[in-house]
């Protein structure tokens, strides 16, 4: 079933802050806004972030869009096969034309839906600088295993690469990766979301603006294994990790590839130069399970 990674929605303690963080360092744009939160997008879609001013910080859901309605309904057989708590069976935000929410392992919340609403393709679109689309997000999580399980069975996403059982990179499309799992020893919680940047020279254009701003990477810039994709990180103002990257590794032919565990690589996670920075898994909003 073809499937693709469409948003991420956040609940914020202050909305114009967290807004302003995405349209001046993101480069994103508002594409709408009602009385309790702001739609954003890199491109022509409807909105690939939502804020909501709630007070809080922490993930509120993550959406995956497939093409058909048939396929929505196929999905929801299976939810409801593998004893999934559906929450809803309507769009509970504006620009989706038929959408369902579930609760999986973990409390995380997945929206999935068909038919988002899309502009007329631009100059302006094609040619924004800084963020070009949403990628993947970085989920850490005490119920891994399950999590993982869901994902892969019930959703259909396969796995690309891994780091022993300390990590996953799971991907639904061509993209080396929508969704990477890794281990906590508690709870589960959003470590990272990521945005695509069109090349290493856009990167590098964007590390300048980040410099410019007065605001410093945490991490990068380096390149994964995994992905070998260029990365930066960088933190919102909730405390989520930002990540901006470039050149994923995109995988055309299922039947060819093989998955690499790349447990054996001590340069694994950044094959340029330095480890994780110590308290890397202490950044990041808990996932805040169903409103």
């Amino acid at each position: 079933m073809p499937m693709h990674v469409g948003h991420v929605a956040l609940q914020v303690r202050d909305l114009e802050r967290s807004v302003t963080h995405a349209t001046t360092t993101l480069g994103l744009r508002e594409s709408f806004r009602d009385e309790r939160s702001v739609f954003l997008t890199a491109n022509d879609r409807h909105h690939e972030l939502q804020l909501l001013g709630t007070g809080r910080s922490g993930m509120d859901h993550f959406g995956l869009e497939v093409e058909a309605r048939s396929e929505l309904d196929e999905l929801r057989d299976r939810l409801i096969a593998d004893g999934a708590r559906i929450l809803s069976e309507r769009p509970e935000e504006p620009g989706l034309t038929a959408a369902l929410r579930c609760e999986g392992p973990g409390g995380v919340v997945f929206e999935i839906y068909v038919g988002m609403e899309r502009e007329a393709l631009t100059i302006d679109a094609v040619l924004r600088p800084l963020a070009r689309r949403f990628g993947h997000v970085n989920l850490l999580s005490e119920d891994k295993p399950d999590l993982e399980r869901f994902i892969i069975d019930v959703l259909g996403f396969r796995v690309s690469d891994r780091l022993g059982d300390l990590a996953s990179w799971l991907r639904c499309d061509a993209d080396h990766h929508g969704i990477a799992l890794a281990k906590a020893r508690s709870g589960t919680k959003l470590h990272h979301y990521a945005f695509e940047l069109e090349s290493w020279s856009a990167l590098g254009r964007y590390a300048d603006h980040v410099a410019l701003s007065g605001q410093q990477f945490i991490w990068g810039p380096g390149r994964h294994g995994p992905g070998l994709n260029h990365f930066t990180y960088l933190l919102d103002p909730d405390g989520a990790v930002v990540e901006a990257y470039s050149d994923l590794l995109r995988i055309y032919d299922d039947a060819a590839y093989e998955p690499i565990d790349w447990s054996n690589e001590p340069r694994a996670l950044n094959l340029w130069g330095p480890k994780l920075p110590d308290g890397w898994g202490d950044h990041g909003v808990p996932v805040l399970g169903p409103s």
